[in-house]
């Protein structure tokens, strides 16, 4: 090792110094220990693994089920000079055969792996002859059945463990109760380990809860007094804009970003709100990955998180530069039920899945013990619509077969459509002289694409829109006219999701084989968003000692500046002057010592002795020679 680990922090990340706990992780995978590692959000667990990563000999494998976090650090780490590739469930088997070579001969430090790519015999045949240092093991809570995001296909690491016994695991998970940890420790048959957690506890995060029916009046309030960068959390893409554009009007600077927007609108609005120029970042929890802006000073939900883990994670975005932050949720009283209702509304039990799962295979055709390794276009508003299905219940069913590794479910945004010239290189010169407006998607087309006269091309329309400054709709519009006038021949694939069976269609069979995991996870999720309502509704514990308490961290003493503590405080305020009033009274006309005044007041000994105190101080009252005490006015 030529280089030491602040070394490392400094020349690669430019840090001059380590986190809590990461400089002792960071010596425990250095030190060939199965370690695992629990750090909140904003904790910095990436470098806990990036660092020995690149220290040590060899390539670090790290398994994960996010494939945008996976590209996103494949991206940064690129960045920095350091070779790291993504093998996620997107690629085919000959582009998967092609990387894993590469990872053999390329000098790569980093191979990121989806979880369900460690059933691929090619896969694990290729691991057994990689020089692998250690294996890093991401959002590890999803190996367990009690974790908020439960994936069997995590257990396919153990296949890793029995080919690489000697070669040690780092697991680290962002959020985790005490069942959960233990589970995780077992599952990956961890042995000797080192256990590493932070404490969830924010000294400088204010977490408060406040009751409204006018939402919009307290937002206002809100941000007119702490003018800091904001992020205001909603519940769909709608009303990002919507919001957004209100406190325009309002003459408060904002943005919005949701998972809908396209990646120059999403860098756009990113830079916005990351550079100050706009206060508001007004998103969905598509706003998450790779924030790391130190100044937040409030971060709102407009409406309650279905979870604590959640709620916890974005929370956890203010305040991260150590000044006093706001974590906020507004809550009006029809919040909480709608919640419900709306989880009963959108969790499948198990005839749904059987339902949706056997009319998903009749939409696109597979037949009987077929369709397996086979990627589809699926549009799921035709499909939900064809069969009267509720969309968010769909969506949820076919979202847990792909964690369960029935099938790959893949919502990144595709355009494919494809096209050929169906005339030679004269006859279409010809054309677009005496069809001048489709010249500039013509030329374009031609200049990417010269081999689109002996070859069906692939064409990526949003690409297209932004190069020639244009709008899609514009696009596929002109492409049809095209069609009409038999100069291409055309496929236009408007879906944004592929669906590729996993496993051959077996129908009740497939189903019945993980009918318990839906229960399961189902019976979870409506415990988690118990544990919010109790959070929210719960009026006499700190907020902060309940959050703690869930994570299974107990905690001696009150924040002092949630809003149950200062709840209190003013509380406490008003007795004391109450009381002040109370003795001036009683003492008003006779002459009473401290045990008669406790006796008549019905108060403790220590808030008399105060009170009094404070009264002498202030010259309201006197103390008499007989030890008794008068009012002077």
């Amino acid at each position: 090792m030529e280089l030491s680990p602040l070394d490392i922090l400094k020349k690669y990340w430019d840090y001059h110094q380590f986190r809590p706990l990461q400089e002792d992780i960071i010596n425990s995978v250095l030190a060939q220990q199965d370690t695992f590692v629990l750090l909140p959000t904003g904790g910095g667990k990436s470098v806990c693994y990036q660092i020995p990563g690149i220290a040590l000999d060899g390539i670090c494998l790290v398994i994960s089920p996010l494939i945008a976090l996976m590209k996103d650090q494949v991206q940064s780490l690129t960045k920095k000079g350091i070779k790291a590739i993504a093998l996620d469930s997107s690629l085919n088997y000959q582009d998967l055969d092609r990387e894993l070579t590469n990872c053999l001969y390329g000098n790569y430090k980093f191979m990121y792996l989806s979880p369900e790519r460690l059933q691929s015999e090619l896969v694990i045949e290729r691991l057994s002859k990689l020089n692998i240092n250690f294996i890093a093991v991401d959002e590890a809570h999803c190996i367990s059945q009690w974790g908020s995001d439960f994936r069997p296909a995590y257990h396919n690491i153990q296949k890793v463990r029995a080919l690489l016994p000697n070669t040690p695991i780092i697991a680290l998970t962002g959020s985790a109760k005490p069942k959960v940890i233990d589970d995780i420790i077992e599952n990956l048959q961890l042995k000797n380990t080192a256990v590493f957690k932070d404490s969830f506890k924010r000294k400088n995060l204010a977490y408060m809860v406040f009751n409204t029916e006018d939402k919009y009046s307290k937002l206002l309030r809100i941000l007119r007094k702490n003018k800091q960068s904001s992020i205001i959390y909603v519940r769909n893409r709608k009303k990002t804009k919507q919001l957004s554009e209100y406190l325009i009007e309002q003459h408060i600077t904002a943005t919005y970003y949701h998972g809908g927007l396209n990646a120059k609108e999403k860098d756009k609005h990113f830079k916005l709100w990351m550079l100050n120029d706009v206060q508001v970042m007004v998103a969905t929890n598509a706003f998450g990955m790779g924030i790391d802006k130190p100044d937040v000073k409030t971060v709102i939900h407009l409406t309650p998180t279905e979870n604590i883990e959640n709620y916890y994670q974005e929370a956890g975005r203010a305040g991260r530069n150590g000044n006093k932050a706001f974590a906020i949720i507004l809550n009006s009283k029809s919040d909480l039920p709608s919640l419900n209702s709306q989880l009963d509304k959108s969790l499948p039990e198990i005839t749904d899945l059987k339902f949706i799962y056997k009319k998903l295979c009749s939409y696109l055709n597979i037949a009987y013990q077929e369709g397996e390794h086979i990627t589809y276009d699926f549009n799921i508003y035709a499909f939900c619509k064809r069969y009267n299905l509720n969309i968010t219940k769909t969506v949820n069913a076919i979202t847990f077969l792909d964690r369960q590794a029935v099938l790959r479910f893949s919502k990144e945004f595709k355009n494919k459509t494809n096209l050929q010239f169906l005339v030679d290189n004269f006859n279409l010169i010809q054309y677009i002289s005496t069809h001048k407006q489709h010249n500039t998607l013509l030329n374009f087309i031609l200049r990417k694409h010269g081999g689109a006269f002996e070859n069906n091309i692939t064409i990526d329309l949003n690409h297209i829109a932004t190069q020639i400054n244009s709008t899609k709709t514009d696009i596929k519009e002109q492409l049809l006219s095209i069609e009409k006038n038999n100069i291409i021949d055309l496929k236009l694939f408007d879906s944004d999701i592929n669906i590729t069976l996993l496993e051959p269609r077996e129908d009740d069979r497939t189903i019945s084989r993980v009918a318990k995991h839906l229960k399961q996870q189902n019976d979870l999720k409506r415990a988690q968003l118990n544990s919010v309502t109790n959070y929210i509704e719960t009026s006499n514990i700190c907020k902060e000692t309940l959050l703690l308490k869930y994570f299974g961290e107990e905690s001696d003493t009150n924040c002092g500046i949630c809003s149950y503590c200062i709840a209190s405080k003013i509380s406490k305020r008003e007795q004391n002057s109450n009381l002040e009033q109370r003795i001036i009274l009683a003492i008003q006309t006779t002459a009473l010592n401290s045990k008669e005044l406790q006796d008549n007041l019905n108060c403790s000994q220590e808030e008399l002795t105060k009170t009094l105190r404070l009264l002498l101080d202030s010259e309201k009252i006197t103390v008499l020679t007989n030890q008794k005490y008068k009012a002077l006015h």
